[in-house]
């Protein structure tokens, strides 16, 4: 299976950084191919910033993200900018009050309060890009959630709050009953797939 993933927001909001997890999770944790890459504006904050990330189990032949089955977004801005990218089936995951989700009927869309639920736990946003990576996880099943978490204590160590942000994602999910979502496409045949259960 092949998993592509783009997660939009602006810069200071560790739109990046996120994505890097999410690839050295694959490949570190799990031993399976990904491929990282960014986009930015000169701003250093307030600029629109993306990242793509693609999964796979098999060789990574083409790097860029062409069709999205997911999009995550921490800001308005992102996704006015980035809706375009999710193929028709796709999933987008927004947060709640910084991007409310568009109207759409080729996609499916779930809202959470990343921001909100970050700030009441911990009194800041900071590690809210964490919090949706802990979301993306507990969805999608891309990476397994144990080995997020060692990914997370390997490039935070002793930081409780960036583990206990990836935790608040899950819990974010699972709070709103949804089960699973299975995002992805036979590398071999090309086939997609997008089936959910919610």
């Amino acid at each position: 299976m092949i998993w592509k993933l783009v997660i939009g927001g602006v810069g200071g909001q560790g739109i990046i950084t996120a994505g890097i997890i999410l690839a050295e999770t694959a490949v570190i944790q799990e031993g399976r191919f990904a491929v990282q890459s960014q986009t930015y504006g000169a701003e250093m904050r307030g600029g629109l910033t993306r990242t793509d990330v693609i999964i796979s189990d098999d060789e990574i032949i083409y790097p860029k993200v062409d069709q999205a089955h997911m999009l995550a977004c921490l800001h308005r801005k992102a996704l006015s900018a980035y809706h375009g990218m999710i193929r028709p089936g796709g999933l987008l995951v927004t947060d709640r009050d910084e991007a409310p989700a568009l109207k759409r009927l080729d996609c499916r869309q779930y809202e959470f309060p990343f921001s909100a639920a970050v700030r009441e736990r911990t009194g800041g946003v900071r590690n809210v890009n964490l919090c949706i990576l802990g979301a993306i996880a507990h969805l999608t099943g891309v990476v397994q959630m144990e080995h997020l978490e060692d990914a997370i204590r390997e490039r935070y160590p002793g930081n409780d709050l960036a583990l206990a942000a990836v935790k608040l994602g899950q819990e974010l999910v699972v709070d709103s009953g949804f089960r699973a979502v299975h995002l992805g496409e036979d590398g071999r045949t090309g086939r997609h797939a997008t089936s959910a259960r919610v």
